[in-house]
């Protein structure tokens, strides 16, 4: 007698429709698309794997479910069960994969990875076998993937569940997961067994294949926060490493810079002349950079700047006879400001005296900040008496002033005009004395400083012989070429009223190097537009260029050596470079270049 079948549970409800059955695969698929779309910017290979999974289990459900039958014809049907076999063992090795990847952490999980990994090979190498068309080998197998998923299925959960206890942000989603995955090898093992009827096992593989997709979308986003996360700090990391790198770089290119300028003679005159460009550039801007012309605070020049322009000033008043009046103030008890409100009020009383006095002086007129809360105004082409005007309008319009929560702060101020054939030094001396008198008076008050003893001295010839002064009839119509020729006149002045005052050699080095790095960088950009204008003589223009630069380092070496001679020097500045060149030669190109160029191609002065 033939043992009648086991007793099968009653049939449940027919399977969902084929739309709601698609839906499952979509979410799958949407599953792959979310973890290869986001593998490719944060290149995490277990989002690759997680992608395929996705598309797999997606294909293991069209070729289990209805879909497959409702698409494919009827010849290929009895494909479709030995397929969906294959798929499944194929996902169950890559299911491992991934979750071996998302356990990685987990000292608790990784004591079950190897056991893991053992049956998930086993799982493929069977349902390869399943798919074989002898019948007691494809039924075995079937029977042995029923056993042997549930268990795996049961490892993955409690490796999961270690890690949940050792606090791993993966392993709740996880844990979910494979929950879903252990109720498809129910449902499958059941409907196997005969237990419940294919629609109920469809039924049921849906809604756990839901809750699957949810849970493993869940660990993903969660892992490519934490890749987010770490790629910030590697990033930020990176920034760190690259500031230093910075550093470091600067401070190799300083050290090549000083080992470049002790070999730049050697090179040919046209490589002497492009690196004599980038040294003497580099040499000025860092000179520049530590005694910065400007006052931070108030906007005022400092003392550097101060005596750039006063030399100047101080020889045209010497050669035509003009006036030139000079300021000296500080402001009453400043100590006490700082000491009783705090050195944030007293720089917002500085920075406020600075735009009051500015409100009453002319273009003309420049400011200083000779330290501290001590200031200097010079003030050209103003005699002795609108000086004084000035001084009792800036010191009227201070002590109207009310500061928040310091209240009124005065000033005193020493007033002089310059005396014809004195020395700069005597000058500002003679001015501060007025300065401590008007505060010995009493402070808040104007001191006229004291004409200088004896005769009047005249000044000495070679102090005005040779001047260059910029006139607007010199202009190119070139925004740029003009600026950079004004400050050209206006450095060699400077410079030439340096050597008028005997001022120390390492004043005049730093003046004239401040020169030539500035003559370097014109003589390039000046090439460059004329290159861009095909002007058809830059060659022979370069070629002179050349030859001053020479000159130019001549003189330069000398000078650093102490060995200055001031008649080269002096006729070098006014006759080769100024006189000879940017009066002569570089106004051969004027029309040339304003012609040639469109006015948008032409460079603004700050270029």
């Amino acid at each position: 007698m033939i043992a009648s079948a086991p007793p099968t549970l009653p049939a449940l409800q027919p399977a969902l429709p084929i739309a709601i059955q698609s839906l499952v695969a979509g979410m799958l698929v949407a599953l792959a698309l979310l973890s290869i779309l986001a593998y490719r910017p944060l290149r995490d290979g277990l989002l690759s794997r997680a992608g395929v999974f996705g598309l797999l289990a997606a294909a293991a459900w069209i070729s289990f479910s209805d879909i497959a039958s409702s698409l494919l014809p009827a010849s290929l049907l009895p494909l479709v069960h030995p397929t969906s076999l294959l798929l499944a063992g194929i996902c169950l090795v890559v299911w491992e994969r991934v979750t071996a990847e998302l356990l990685a952490a987990s000292p608790g999980a990784q004591g079950l990875a190897r056991s893991r990994r053992l049956l998930a090979l086993a799982t493929l190498g069977i349902a390869s076998v399943a798919v074989l068309p002898w019948n007691p080998i494809h039924t075995s197998a079937e029977r042995l993937l029923s056993l042997l998923a549930p268990l795996l299925a049961l490892l993955t959960l409690a490796a999961g569940w270690r890690a949940h206890r050792e606090g791993s942000g993966s392993a709740p989603g996880l844990v979910a997961a494979a929950l879903a995955l252990l109720a498809c090898c129910a449902a499958l093992g059941a409907q196997s067994a005969g237990w419940i009827s294919r629609a109920a096992s469809v039924t049921i593989l849906q809604f756990a294949l839901l809750v699957l997709v949810l849970a493993l979308g869940g660990a993903m986003l969660n892992r490519m926060r934490d890749l987010r996360m770490a790629t910030e700090r590697a990033q930020a990391a990176q920034l760190v490493t690259a500031a230093h790198q910075a550093q470091e770089l600067e401070s190799l290119v300083a050290q090549r810079n000083a080992e470049l300028s002790e070999r730049l003679r050697d090179l040919s005159d046209t490589r002497r002349s492009a690196e004599l460009a980038n040294q003497s550039l580099q040499r000025a801007l860092e000179q520049v950079e530590q005694a910065a012309s400007t006052d931070r605070l108030t906007g005022a020049w400092n003392r550097r700047r101060f005596e750039e322009a006063v030399l100047p000033e101080i020889a045209l008043a010497n050669r035509r006879r003009e006036h030139l009046a000079l300021l000296m103030f500080d402001l009453d008890h400043f100590k006490r400001v700082n000491d009783t409100f705090g050195h944030g009020a007293g720089d917002t009383v500085l920075a406020a005296t600075a735009q009051t006095v500015r409100e009453h002086l002319r273009a003309s007129d420049s400011l200083v900040r000779w330290g501290g809360e001590e200031f200097l105004v010079m003030a050209p082409a103003t005699r002795l008496e609108g000086a004084l005007g000035l001084a009792e309008k800036l010191r009227a319009s201070m002590a109207a002033i009310e500061f928040p929560g310091v209240g009124s702060v005065t000033m005193s101020l020493g007033v002089s005009e310059y005396a014809l054939g004195e020395q700069l030094e005597a000058w500002i001396e003679r001015t501060d004395q007025a300065l401590y008198r008007a505060k010995a008076e009493g402070r808040n008050r104007v001191a006229v400083a004291a004409q200088p003893e004896g005769p009047a001295v005249e000044p000495q010839t070679r102090r005005f012989l040779f001047e260059v002064i910029w006139e607007e009839s010199f202009a190119s119509g070139i925004a740029l070429i003009d600026a950079q020729h004004k400050r050209l006149f206006s450095l060699a002045s400077a410079l030439m009223s340096t050597l008028a005052a005997d001022r120390p050699l390492p004043e005049v080095s730093l003046r004239l190097e401040t020169l030539l790095a500035h003559t370097a960088q014109h003589f390039h950009d000046e090439e460059a537009l004329l290159r861009e204008a095909q002007y058809p003589s830059l060659a022979e223009h370069a070629q002179t260029h050349a030859t001053l630069l020479n000159q130019a380092w001549q003189l330069q070496a000398e000078v650093t050596a102490g060995r200055l001679d001031f008649g080269r020097l002096v006729s070098f500045l006014a006759m080769d470079l100024v006189k000879g060149h940017i009066l002569t030669e570089d106004r051969a190109y004027f029309s040339h270049l304003v012609t040639a160029l469109s006015p948008e191609r032409i460079p603004p002065a700050g270029a």
